[in-house]
């Protein structure tokens, strides 16, 4: 009896793995401006946050040439195309991958 309860649980619990509870794979998350970290990048950068507005996730800590900020300012993309140089401290946002949130 004890082995099918056990069963039953991680028969239940399978279809977990495949989900995506911090919707990393969604098409909602935009890179903005993190005013309270601006001490920490030199001129010429801007001091971001990777944000998603649906379930209030972030990741900050993160920095990008002004010229690039401004052109990605409001575009959509997934957490997963998020590219980041990971030696430096706020990381260095190399690219992200622009996609339309209906996708």
């Amino acid at each position: 009896m004890m082995n099918r309860s056990l069963l039953g649980v991680i028969l239940c619990c399978v279809p977990l793995l495949g989900c995506d509870p911090d919707r990393h794979k969604k098409c909602e998350w935009y890179l903005v401006p993190e005013p309270d970290h601006r001490e920490l990048v030199k001129d010429g950068w801007v001091s971001l946050c990777a944000r998603n507005y649906t379930n209030n996730k972030q990741r900050c800590f993160l920095q990008a040439k002004l010229g690039y900020a401004e052109k990605v300012y409001g575009t959509p993309f997934r957490f997963t195309t998020l590219k980041l140089d990971e030696k430096t401290f706020p990381r260095k946002v190399i690219s992200i991958k622009a996609c339309k949130p209906q996708d």
